[in-house]
Formats: structure tokens, C-alpha cells, sequence
């Protein structure tokens, strides 16, 4: 994946007209549908009695926006850092679902500009969510990569106990 000049010039200037939006979506399947949450109030999405409801619209799919802290991964050694999640704990509806989620979802966070929403310039698929904590102001999360370097290697070992046919 290649990132744009455009994409480029907005995360290093100083002071830019554009606006990078994180577009985060939570998927479990004890969920009906994936919860979907940004960083920005691009346009405005439904109207109802009580609520207006602001997001970004990406690939045909309504991002909601929820004032959000995001701490990207680092790249060592080691391998991928963790990821932290931050957002507040304002959606009722999201909030519950996330407290009704009792194993760790899968968190994919996209990263777009404002003018050109269906263009994705980074991305960080399939981590995993886990020690989720809140409060009544914040949900707060760690974003961690699945990695095989974190498995007991060797798995199983050769011993009369359980191979007494090479023995």
C-alpha cells in the first residue's frame, strides 16, 4: 500500500487545510453489526427528536464520530507495538455493546483524508482488543497483533509419554 503526497504533506506540515480521519471499526460475532467510529464530524449522518449524529461516510459505510485518542503502534525490534484506544463513553449504544463483548473483538483502523474518504492511505488490520476498561467518562482499550512469535515453540515435545511408538 502506497501512501499519497497529499497524505504525506498533511501528517508533516505544520499547519494544513486537510484532515486526517481515523476510521475504526469493532467487529465480534456476538454482534449484529460492526460498530464504526471516527475521528472527525465530516458531514452530518441521521437527525433524530432528541440527537443530531455527525461521521464520516467511507466506502459506502457510516462512520460514527466519537471524540477518540488513538496511539499508533510503534516499530521496534520486538516486532509491532500495541496500540492505545481512548474514546469517550458518550454513544449509549456503543457502549453497551462493548460492555456486552466478553472475548477480545477484532479492531481494524483505517486512516483517511477528508477529501478523499473512500481512499484508504494506511492501515491496521485484525488487532485485538483487550483490557478494556471504563468509566463513566472514558473506554479505554490496548490494540495488540496476534503474532506466532508469541506461541511456546516447540508446541509438543518428543517423549516416550506421548510417542511411545518411536521409543
Amino acid at each position: 500500500m502506497s501512501i499519497s503526497a497529499t497524505f504525506r504533506q498533511a501528517a508533516y506540515a505544520q499547519e494544513t487545510g486537510r484532515v486526517i480521519i481515523a476510521l475504526i471499526t469493532i467487529d465480534h460475532d456476538s454482534l449484529l453489526d460492526p460498530i464504526r467510529i471516527c475521528t472527525n464530524p465530516t458531514e452530518r449522518l441521521a437527525e433524530y427528536e432528541t440527537e443530531i449524529v455527525y461521521g464520516t461516510v467511507s466506502n459506502g459505510d457510516n462512520y460514527i464520530f466519537l471524540p477518540v485518542r488513538l496511539q499508533i503502534p510503534s516499530d521496534t525490534d520486538e516486532g509491532p507495538g500495541n496500540m492505545i484506544i481512548e474514546f469517550d463513553n458518550i454513544h449509549r449504544d456503543y457502549t453497551e455493546a462493548i460492555r456486552s463483548i466478553f472475548t477480545p473483538p477484532i479492531v481494524t483502523v483505517e486512516l483517511v483524508l477528508d477529501s478523499t474518504p473512500d481512499t484508504v492511505e494506511v492501515s491496521w488490520p485484525e488487532f485485538i482488543l483487550t483490557d478494556i476498561t471504563y468509566n463513566i467518562l472514558t473506554i479505554q482499550g490496548t490494540l495488540s497483533l496476534e503474532t506466532l512469535d508469541r506461541e511456546p515453540f516447540p508446541a509438543g515435545t518428543f517423549n516416550p509419554t506421548s510417542f511411545p511408538g518411536l521409543f
